[in-house]
């Protein structure tokens, strides 16, 4: 399997990057521009279509028919039960069957099924209830309820086609973890961390274990679940990550983008599971970007997008594992967090909602990345 071999270098490689991005500037200057070299600025960002309202911290769940349902989420002082699905043929969205429940910072997860698990989140209260939405009458179902209430949390698809939810809050940061079987719809204690708790990143590896990173900005740490066993083992220690996100790369590793506590830079890291190793690979050009979030394209590359940082708006980088494993700007973004981004049939990438860094903001609006 190929490796990245790129070495930790900082402040020093972001001001060689940034000196040789001017000496090449000065002499393109001296060029007259060409067609091409302006067609290679044109923004990937498009308008979509707005939800029927703001949203932040809602979920977004592409359904086999390649529509996407938008569930909950928060808006001005409330949050709402509501949801709404996406037509990426028509670009246009249609109101969907109401939840029994509001909620926001809850989980949305596709079943083999096609229907959607929604699970726990902010409500009146912190919430272990579970719903079931079913595309083919839209309507919605309970099932089993979680046996801890938690917000915050992750959930990811089993290769056994059961789901783990695993840490959030509820009173305090949660180490528990559970799992939900649906065929019978009940949920089940399983394994618990010893470290890593609360906010995280969790992450399917392709042994079928799921790899979680805390993200407290005071603990570096990283846990593997053992599907087989149902026990937690401790991973190489991460570095101390707040406000990152995770997502596994086709060549098997796990990309870790955000910002480092100490560091106050959003560098981007590789976890390889097969070495329980940490490697350094890019720095970013946008520093202190946290509650971003990343999505695989159709080419392999790793779409950064969103996410506060330092000053209003801001860039939006790729990742690319086939060009020396490094993060660069494709175009600008809006410093949101509390949003969703979610890779369509059409391999496009539609963003939605959130809220604004600077200014008290919610959004409704949408947009398309194009690769």
């Amino acid at each position: 399997m190929t490796r990245a071999t790129t070495a930790k270098t900082w402040l020093g490689l972001g001001l060689f990057g940034a000196l040789a991005t001017m000496t090449c500037a000065t002499t393109a200057a001296a060029e007259a521009p060409r067609a091409e070299a302006r067609a290679a600025f044109t923004s990937p960002w498009s308008a979509a279509a707005s939800m029927s309202q703001v949203r932040a911290y809602h979920t977004a769940t592409r359904l086999p028919t390649g529509n996407v349902l938008v569930t909950g989420g928060s808006g001005w002082g409330s949050v709402t039960a509501s949801t709404e699905t996406y037509n990426p043929n028509t670009n246009t969205w249609a109101a969907t069957a109401t939840m029994s429940q509001t909620r926001s910072n809850h989980t949305a997860t596709l079943l083999s099924s096609g229907k959607v698990l929604v699970v726990g989140g902010q409500g009146a209260g912190t919430l272990a209830s579970a719903e079931l939405y079913n595309p083919s009458t839209n309507t919605w179902s309970a099932t089993g309820s979680l046996a801890t209430a938690r917000r915050n949390h992750k959930a990811v698809v089993l290769s056994t086609g059961k789901v783990l939810v695993f840490g959030g809050f509820g009173a305090t940061a949660l180490k528990s973890a559970e799992l939900y079987d649906p065929a019978t719809g009940t949920w089940t204690a399983t394994g618990s961390t010893s470290v890593v708790a609360g906010r995280t990143s969790l992450t399917r590896l392709p042994s079928g274990n799921v790899l979680a990173v805390n993200d407290d900005g005071v603990v570096g740490a990283a846990e593997v679940y053992n599907v087989s066993t149902g026990t937690w083992s401790t991973a190489a220690a991460a570095p101390t990550f707040y406000g990152h996100a995770a997502i596994l790369l086709n060549q098997g590793a796990v990309l870790v983008v955000g910002q480092e506590q100490g560091q106050y830079a959003s560098g981007a890291w590789l976890f390889w599971p097969e070495d329980n190793e940490w490697e350094y690979t890019s720095y970013a050009t946008e520093e202190r970007r946290m509650g971003h979030s990343l999505t695989l394209l159709p080419s392999g590359k790793v779409l950064v997008a969103r996410g506060t940082r330092n000053q209003i708006g801001g860039v939006t980088e790729v990742y690319d594992p086939q060009a020396f494993w490094q993060l660069y700007v494709v175009g600008n973004d809006q410093p949101t967090q509390g949003h969703t981004a979610t890779r369509l049939i059409n391999g496009k990438v539609l963003v939605v909602g959130g809220s604004s860094q600077e200014e008290p903001e919610l959004y409704s609006s949408a947009e398309l990345y194009t690769e």
